[in-house]
Order: C-alpha cells, then structure tokens, then sequence
C-alpha cells in the first residue's frame, strides 16, 4: 500500500509539474532610458511611452513626462503596466512613443528598454539615431 501510494503521489507530481500546467511568465516591471544626443528635448514638451502587445492594445504605458533633457543627458522613465500580461503577449509587439510639443521643438535620442517578467527573464530593446520633431511627432518599435 505504501508504494501504490507514494506512485501515485509521483505521478501526480510529474502531471502537475509539467508544462501544460505551468503559469505562463507576465510581464512585471517596464523601464525606458533615453539618451539625448545632440539636440534636447524642451521643457514643456511631453513625452508618451507606450508598450503594445501582439494585437496593438497597450500594456504597459508612461504619459506626460516633461523636463528638460538636455544634449548628452540620460533620463529613466518607469511605465505602469496594465492588466497581466504574458510574455508571449509582449514579445512580439510594439513600443510606441508620442512627442507632444509647445511649438519648435527638435529632439535627437537612442533609447532602451528593458522588460522583466515573473520569471527573471528580460527583454531588452535598443533603439538608436532616433528624432522627433514638432512634425514627426509620433514612432513605433518593433519589440
């Protein structure tokens, strides 16, 4: 009896431990660094930042940081995520940034973000020689 029952506690170990059952990683922090390159950012120009999944929806965003971002500065935006989503969900979708300025206003960056899920993993995505203007007000990154 002994046996029969320590069998059958392995096997419902091994089921329960397989990865049908497994909880898929979600995604638990979001953090964008912007480097200024050669042209700042103005004071009162806002700037979104937007995580998109596979389907477009947003999952983790950060809207309205202003201040001045001087040339050959760096500045950390933190991003509030929305909902749980997955990695599967994150990994082939999209950052999106929307410049929003008072006027004339020229900024020249790279930026990085780095995602981190539930399970230690991370995604990093660096973007370089990127410009937004009073005309090109808007981007989108493929993740």
């Amino acid at each position: 009896m002994k046996t029969f029952m320590y069998c059958l506690a392995l096997a419902g170990m091994a089921v329960f431990a397989s990865p049908a059952f497994a909880q898929a990683p979600t995604l638990s922090s979001v953090e964008a660094k912007f480097d200024t390159t050669t042209d700042g950012k103005n004071p009162d120009t806002k700037l979104d930042v937007y995580v998109k999944n596979s389907g477009g929806q947003e999952v983790a965003k950060s809207e309205g940081n202003e201040g001045q971002w001087d040339k050959h500065s760096s500045h950390s935006v933190t991003l509030e995520i929305e909902g749980n989503p997955t990695k599967a969900d994150v990994a082939s979708g999209s950052l999106a940034l929307t410049f929003h300025p008072r006027g004339s206003d020229d900024w020249k960056f790279n930026y990085q973000v780095t995602l981190k899920f539930s399970d230690d993993s991370s995604i990093i995505k660096t973007v370089e020689g990127c410009q937004l203007t009073q005309y090109n007000t808007a981007r989108k990154d493929p993740l």
